[in-house]
C-alpha cells in the first residue's frame, strides 16, 4: 500500500459537511450561522485563529452549511489570485462568476441577468478608469524636457493637472455605480432567499504576499461595503498585522489599523487535539506494535503542546516515512524514532545538538519533561531510561552499554546501583529509583548491541534523508500539506 507525504484533504460531503470532523468544529460553525443570520451587512467578520489551526476546512465545512440554511455563499481564495496583482480585478471578477448561478430572466426568481451583466460591465470601466499606470500619467518624462520653457512647464502641468482632476472624478463616479450595482443584485438576491445576506468567504489570505493581502482587505472593506453582502475572512490576525508593517513600516500601529476592517471578530476555538491525534495516526498507517508505542507517547508531548496541527500533521507523516523505510524482518525500536522525532519537532537546534553528542542527556530530559508534565511515573522512569540508551548509542555506536564514553546520567545512576550492592540496607527512593533505571536501560538494550535495530541514531539518519542536514535549518513548509 501506498504512504502519502502529506496529510490527505479532509473528505467533506456536501450532504453532512461534519460527517469527517475530527477538531469539534460543528458547534462554531452552527454559532457562526447564527450571527450570520442576523447581520444584514455590510460586514467583514474575521475567523481568526493560528496558522495550521484548521480554517480552511472550517471554511469549507461552514460553506456546506451555510448552503444547507439558505445562504448564497461566494468563496475566494486569495491565494491562488495572488498572481493577478489587483485585487480588485480578481475579486470582481469571481464574484461576478459567481453570481451567475443565481442568475436568471426576471420574475423567476434570483438576480435579473441584465443586473448581472451591467455590474460587469461597470466593474470594467472601473478597471479602465482606475488602473494606477493610466492615472498616474509619466510625470517625470513632462519634468526632464528640459528645452521647456517656464511658460510651457505651467501650461503642460496646468493641462495635466486638470487631466488628473477628470480622471479622479469619472474614476469616482464608476466607482459609486459599481457600488450601486452590487447593492441592486444584493438585495434582489437577498428577496429571493429569506433576506438572507450574500457570503463572500475568502481564505488563504496568510500565503499571499503582504502587499496583496493589505490591498485585498483594503478593497473588500472600501469598494465592496454594500447593504446585504457579508465578507467572511480566514486570518492569522498576528500574521497579518506583520504583513501590514512590511507595508507601512515597523512602527505602523497595525493592530489598531486592523480594527478598522473587521467589523466583527470570531476566535476558532482550540480544536480536540488528542482526537486529532489519534485520527492522523490511524491514518499515517502507525499501527501495530510500533504504533502501541507512538499512540502513547506522542499524543504525550504534542497534546499540550502549542505546536499547530499541520505542524504535527507533517511530523506524524514523516515518522510514518522512517517506519515506511525499514525491512520488514528488521527490529525497531520505536520510542527511539518517536523521541527523535518529538525532539526534532520542539526544538530542532536542541536535536540537532543532542544527536551530534554535544549536550549531555540531561539536558535533553529535562526538555522533554518539559514538555510531558503528565507523565506517571513509570512512564517517565523509562522515559529517563531511552534517553540514557539514545546517548549511549550516540557515544558507543558499536555497543550500547559499553563504558567507553558513558553519559552523564548512566554514569550516575551506575555508581548508585553499584553502591547499593555493597550497602544491603539502602533501600531510599533515591536508591530504588536508581535500580528501576538502570533495570529498564538493561531492559531496552536486551544485553545485545542491536546492531540491526532502527535505534536513536538510525532514526535521525533516516528522518534527515527526508530533509536537509543536521545543521541545516529546514523548517517545515508553510504550505505543506492541507489545513487539517
Amino acid at each position: 500500500m501506498g504512504f502519502r507525504i502529506q496529510p490527505k484533504e479532509v473528505d467533506i460531503p456536501e450532504d453532512d459537511p461534519f460527517k469527517n470532523d475530527r477538531l469539534g468544529r460543528k458547534e462554531p460553525a452552527e454559532i457562526l450561522t447564527r450571527i450570520l443570520e442576523s447581520i444584514e451587512g455590510p460586514c467583514v467578520l474575521a475567523v481568526d485563529a493560528p496558522w495550521g489551526a484548521g480554517k480552511t476546512t472550517f471554511l469549507k465545512m461552514l460553506g456546506h452549511h451555510l448552503r444547507h440554511h439558505g445562504f448564497p455563499i461566494l468563496e475566494f481564495n486569495a491565494w491562488e489570485t495572488d498572481f493577478a496583482g489587483d485585487p480588485f480585478l480578481a475579486l470582481s471578477e469571481e464574484l461576478s462568476v459567481g453570481l451567475r448561478k443565481y442568475a436568471s430572466r426576471a420574475g423567476d426568481g434570483g438576480i435579473d441577468r441584465v443586473k448581472l451583466y451591467k455590474l460587469r460591465k461597470v466593474t470594467t470601466e472601473v478597471l479602465r478608469r482606475a488602473v494606477p499606470g493610466a492615472i498616474r500619467l509619466a510625470t517625470a518624462g513632462l519634468l526632464d524636457v528640459s528645452p521647456m520653457v517656464e511658460k510651457e512647464v505651467g501650461q503642460a502641468l496646468a493641462s495635466y493637472a486638470q487631466k488628473r482632476l477628470s480622471e479622479y472624478l469619472d474614476t469616482r463616479t464608476s466607482l459609486q455605480t459599481f457600488r450601486t450595482s452590487l447593492e441592486e443584485l444584493a438585495r434582489e438576491l437577498a428577496e429571493t432567499n429569506h433576506g438572507l445576506p450574500l457570503i463572500v468567504v475568502i481564505d488563504e489570505l496568510d500565503r499571499c504576499r503582504p502587499s496583496y493581502a493589505v490591498e485585498l482587505l483594503e478593497t473588500a472593506k472600501h469598494f465592496f461595503s454594500v447593504d446585504r453582502v457579508v465578507f467572511v475572512l480566514a486570518v492569522n490576525r498576528s500574521e497579518l498585522a506583520h504583513s501590514v508593517c512590511a507595508i507601512y513600516g515597523s512602527d505602523f500601529d497595525a493592530p489598531g489599523y486592523l480594527r478598522r476592517f473587521f467589523d466583527v471578530d470570531f476566535r476558532l476555538p482550540d480544536a480536540d487535539r488528542q482526537r486529532f491525534l489519534e485520527e492522523t495516526l490511524e491514518r499515517a498507517g502507525l499501527r501495530g506494535d510500533n504504533g502501541d508505542v507512538i499512540k502513547y507517547w506522542l499524543p504525550a508531548f504534542f497534546v499540550a503542546s502549542d505546536l499547530s496541527l499541520r505542524r504535527i500533521a507533517q511530523s506524524i507523516h514523516r515518522l510514518g516515512l522512517v517506519f515506511a523505510s525499514l525491512r520488514s524482518d528488521r527490529p525497531s525500536l520505536a520510542f527511539a524514532a518517536t523521541m527523535a522525532l518529538v525532539m526534532r519537532t520542539l526544538d530542532r537546534d536542541l536535536y540537532s545538538a543532542f544527536a551530534r553528542g554535544e549536550i549531555e542527556d540531561r539536558k535533553a530530559l529535562e526538555f522533554l519533561r518539559s514538555h510531558a508534565p503528565g507523565l506517571t511515573p513509570g512512564h517517565d522512569v523509562f522515559l529517563e531510561a531511552a534517553i540514557i540508551v539514545a546517548a549511549l548509542e550516540i557515544r558507543n555506536p558499536r555497543g550500547y552499554l559499553e563504558t567507553v564514553q558513558p553519559s552523564g546520567l548512566w554514569k550516575e545512576y551506575q555508581a548508585a546501583a553499584q553502591k547499593a550492592e555493597h550497602s544491603p540496607g539502602s533501600n531510599d527512593e533515591t536508591t530504588q529509583r536508581a535500580w528501576a533505571i538502570v533495570n529498564e536501560v538493561r531492559s531496552i538494550c536486551k544485553g545485545e548491541t542491536l546492531s540491526n535495530a532502527l535505534g536513536f541514531t538510525d532514526a535521525v539518519q533516516r528522518i534527515e534523508l527526508l530533509s536537509s542536514s543536521l545543521n541545516g535549518d529546514d523548517s517545515e513548509s508553510t504550505d505543506g500539506g492541507p489545513a487539517a
